[in-house]
């Protein structure tokens, strides 16, 4: 194998995190020309491997042996398996609805098939080997009316534009480099509740028993936020004051744990809310570096304590437990933890999650798509994850829209669904789009 120096990163080698985050953008397409269209896009996918030339290669986990999963890094493809471009064009008119239906609709989970959109396997399932992974690929998926398509930083190069040397740089940055590790004799945190056994050779996770969960969007306009915002502000001086993302995270969190206690569960029960976290500040790290930097934190009460717990205290814990989180000495502990135990299967961001009490989180809110230029396609009109495997108790925030409206797409039983949207407080910030 032709190996890329430097893609050996420390927070990315967790076997269980082996899969494909999707998301897809959809443009009009009425006065677009699909020849000219792939055109503009092969070239742009083309630019970007030129200056990213690991974007173009190959996942791959060499080393794995009795005890240890091995090291998972980037390489060139065989010359015989290169694939043509990162970008791949299908026409899907025929078996998905047309993207004015999908956009009048206002984009519901069920009209969005990831399956007929994207080959690669969407988390949290995981490719099996021998399988081959690319980094990343783009996929341009024809529907009547308008296109739908998997980005990344496609929008600059389809404007033509330059890439900052910043952004060059930070792309191609030695992944080694980024988590500085601890000395031997330095102290470590106490990461102990990260521990779960081990998965080696177990490719499969066993299927859900019971009825499937779905997933389903709720839209908070941006007033609606402001109104959450204002509720959770704190009364004094606060150095890390809680954010929109705080604020709703608290509210869905509060609302779901209400109805679910007046669905039966014990009020001695733990509910746990567990958040993606960007750690790229914290270790000085560029934004423009596109490896793995992102850890779970996690906030937990009992569904007595979150029911009669004022909105504002939720929102506060949760800001609370993320600047935790994002503590330096906790982050070069938690990259020595993992770069220490040669089982990384045994290490898990979420272990223990139990479906029926916890929430999932993680947050694309800050992610400006909306207000991208893609070239000749125009701002993308809506943007979604696509449908894929239910897994109850998942959350998502989907990025703003040009209005600061933000779409959360949640995973829930359809009675915890009907529960929400017969919930007032719940109905006085939310619309159901499905």
């Amino acid at each position: 194998m032709d190996i890329i120096p430097g893609m050996e990163d420390v927070l990315g080698q967790l076997p269980r995190l082996k899969g494909y985050t999707h998301l897809v953008l959809c443009f009009p397409a009425e006065d677009l020309s699909r020849e000219a269209t792939a055109e503009a896009l092969y070239k742009a996918s083309h630019r970007l491997t030129v200056a990213f030339p690991w974007l173009a290669g190959q996942v791959i986990q060499q080393c794995v042996g009795r005890g240890c999963s091995g090291t998972f890094t980037v390489a060139r493809w065989r010359q015989r398996e290169v694939p043509a471009s990162i970008l791949r064009m299908q026409d899907r008119s025929d078996v998905c609805p047309s993207y004015g239906d999908i956009i009048c609709s206002r984009g519901p989970s069920d009209l969005l098939d990831g399956p007929l959109l994207s080959t690669e396997t969407s988390l949290p399932d995981s490719y099996v080997e021998p399988t081959s992974a690319p980094v990343l690929t783009f996929t341009a998926s024809w529907i009547n009316d308008g296109m739908g398509q998997v980005f990344q930083l496609l929008a600059i190069a389809l404007h033509g534009q330059e890439f900052s040397r910043v952004a060059i740089n930070a792309g191609n940055l030695d992944r080694s480099t980024v988590s500085p590790l601890l000395g031997p004799d330095e102290a470590r945190c106490d990461h102990s509740h990260l521990r779960c056994p081990s998965r080696l050779g177990i490719s499969l996770r066993p299927p859900p028993s019971g009825p499937l969960p779905s997933y389903h969007y709720f839209r908070f306009t941006a007033a609606n936020l402001a109104q959450l915002k204002a509720r959770t502000a704190p009364t004094g001086t606060a150095i890390h004051p809680p954010s929109t993302d705080d604020a709703l995270s608290a509210f869905i969190w509060k609302r779901l744990s209400v109805h679910r206690l007046r669905l039966g569960k014990l009020r001695t029960t733990s509910t746990i809310f567990s958040r993606a976290v960007d750690c790229r500040r914290s270790l000085g790290v560029p934004t423009e570096y596109m490896g793995n930097m992102a850890i779970k934190c996690f906030s937990k009460m009992t569904f007595h304590s979150i029911n009669d717990t004022p909105l504002a205290v939720i929102a506060a814990q949760l800001r609370k437990d993320v600047q935790n989180a994002r503590d330096t000495y906790n982050l070069r502990s938690l990259a020595t933890f993992i770069n220490e135990e040669p089982d990384k299967t045994t290490i898990n961001f979420v272990p223990g999650f139990n479906p029926e009490t916890d929430i999932n989180s993680s947050s694309w809110a800050a992610v400006d798509a909306y207000n991208l230029e893609f070239g000749p396609l125009g701002k993308p009109q809506l943007v979604r994850r696509p449908n894929s495997k239910p897994v109850m108790g998942l959350l998502y925030f989907m990025p703003r829209t040009e209005n600061g409206d933000i779409d959360a797409l949640l995973c829930l039983k359809d009675s915890e669904v009907q529960g929400l949207r017969s919930d007032k407080e719940w109905t006085q910030y939310a619309s159901y789009i499905g």
